[in-house]
């Protein structure tokens, strides 16, 4: 588990905290836990949310609406960062979500890097 400060409401932002912790080259989902989800991981970080307790995020418009849905006074904001995992010998690579294609490689770094550009 490891710790970042979000320091704007844009896809870019997320992403800039992300890679203090991620590499960028591995993420393949961005989750953020809402409303009982954020309870429900801290009670128990093994056990499975409900699809309605976490949102995929991949613009500035998830990561608003996940914003409004949580309250930061009261709980931290819980993001989950799915990675990639390479098909070896004992396990085969993990498939994607049956709703949601993955992340375009570099997506992640490309929001932050982008984000930088603009004067927000």
């Amino acid at each position: 588990m490891d710790f970042a400060e979000l320091n704007s409401y844009h896809i870019g932002g997320l992403s800039s905290a992300i890679l203090r912790c991620v590499p960028s080259d591995s993420i393949r989902y961005i989750f953020g836990a809402t409303g009982e989800g954020r309870r429900e991981l801290r009670d128990d970080p093994t056990h499975a949310l409900y699809y309605s307790n976490y949102l995929f995020m991949q613009s500035d418009e998830d990561v608003r609406t996940w914003l409004f849905s949580s309250q930061p006074n009261e709980d931290s904001l819980d993001v989950l960062v799915y990675c990639h995992r390479p098909s070896t010998p004992a396990r085969s690579a993990t498939p994607p979500e049956p709703r949601h294609r993955y992340l375009a490689p570099n997506a992640v770094s490309n929001w932050a890097h982008a984000l930088a550009g603009r004067n927000v």
